[in-house]
């Protein structure tokens, strides 16, 4: 299953690639800041952007909840699932509250 994969490549290759990813998003900031890019507008897209795409995977972790628990029962991908659930809607109620406490 790991043929050919060395795990000194992948510690070498993920920073560098973090690492190229960071200055990148840090050039694409500076001049989308010159350009003032990131109005008002731009922030309530992808607010909206953000809450459909919290509705999506919602859904997806539901389907997949369900797909799991049919197949295989309360195993270990069911627990995983019911985890990434907990996050999911924790992290939802931790940004609720702090956006509640902003306003």
């Amino acid at each position: 299953m790991y043929e050919g994969f060395t795990i000194w490549s992948f510690l070498l290759g993920m920073p560098l690639g973090l690492a190229i990813a960071g200055i990148i998003w840090y050039i694409n900031w500076k001049v989308g800041k010159k350009q003032r890019r990131f109005d008002e507008r731009y922030k309530n897209i992808h607010r909206q952007a953000r809450s459909y795409s919290w509705v999506a995977t919602t859904i997806a972790i539901l389907i997949g909840w369900m797909a799991v628990m049919l197949m295989e029962g309360p195993g270990i991908a069911f627990f995983i699932f019911t985890a990434i659930w907990v996050i999911h809607m924790t992290s939802y109620i931790v940004g609720a509250t702090i956006a509640n406490n902003q306003h």
